[in-house]
C-alpha cells in the first residue's frame, strides 16, 4: 500500500475519532460553575443545580414566604452542596446527622433553624404559595389567587381556562401554573410539606 493511500486512511480513521470523541464529550461551551452542566443561553438547565436548589429554599425561607431568617443563604447553600435538599419538603425531613455535615451551626443556632422552621408551618396561605416559588406567582398574585380559590388545595386541581377567568392572567401564565403543579418533583415537595404539618385545604 502507497504512503499516500496509507495517510490518507491515518487521516479518515483520526477524523472519525474525532467526531466519535466530540459526540460523547456532548457540546461545547460554557459550563455552570456548580454542577458542570452545559449553559443554555444565560441559564444552567440542571433543575437538580445547587444554585437553582439554593435559590429555592432561599426564596422559601424569606420573610415573604415561611419566614426562616435564622437559616441563611450561607447555611442554605451549604444545603444544596450538600445535596441534602432538593426542594422546601425535603427541608423538613433533615434528621440530626444531616444538619451535622453543615459548618459553623452551633447547638444553639440549629435549635433556632428549628424552631423557626416549626412555626413556618402556621404560616398563611398566600405567603406559603408565594414561597413555593410557582412561575410568575409575585405576592400580589399570590394574594390574588387565595382570596379567589380559598386555598392552594383547590387552586392546584384548577384547570388553566378557569385560572384565566378568575384571575385575569394571560393563557401562558395559567398554562405554567398548571404545569407547575403537575410536575413530579413539585408534588413530592406539597406532599413532604403535608406530611410535615403544612395545611394547603380550607
Amino acid at each position: 500500500m502507497g504512503t499516500a493511500v496509507t495517510t490518507t486512511i491515518e487521516i479518515r480513521v483520526a477524523s472519525l475519532l474525532q467526531t466519535l470523541t466530540d459526540f460523547f464529550k456532548g457540546p461545547s461551551g460554557p459550563k455552570c460553575p456548580e454542577c458542570g452542566s452545559n449553559i443554555s443561553g444565560d441559564l444552567c438547565p440542571n433543575l437538580d443545580c445547587p444554585i437553582k436548589v439554593a435559590q429555592w429554599i432561599s426564596h422559601w425561607c424569606s420573610p415573604e414566604a415561611v419566614d426562616i431568617p435564622a437559616l441563611d443563604q450561607v447555611r442554605v447553600r451549604q444545603l444544596a452542596r450538600h445535596r441534602l435538599v432538593l426542594h422546601p419538603g425535603e427541608l423538613y425531613e433533615l434528621r440530626q446527622g444531616d444538619w451535622d455535615q453543615l459548618e459553623g451551626v452551633s447547638a444553639g443556632q440549629l435549635t433556632e433553624i428549628q424552631g423557626q422552621m416549626q412555626s413556618s408551618k402556621s404560616t398563611e396561605p398566600s405567603a406559603l404559595l408565594f414561597g413555593l416559588r410557582l412561575p410568575g406567582v409575585d405576592t400580589n398574585l399570590a394574594k390574588q389567587l387565595i382570596g379567589m380559590f380559598g386555598s392552594i388545595d383547590k387552586l392546584r386541581e384548577t384547570k388553566p381556562e378557569q385560572l384565566q377567568q378568575a384571575g385575569e392572567l394571560s393563557e401562558q401564565q395559567a398554562l405554567e401554573i398548571r404545569r407547575w403543579f403537575r410536575d413530579s418533583v413539585n408534588r413530592q415537595a406539597l406532599q413532604m410539606l403535608e406530611q410535615n404539618g403544612f395545611r394547603f385545604s380550607s
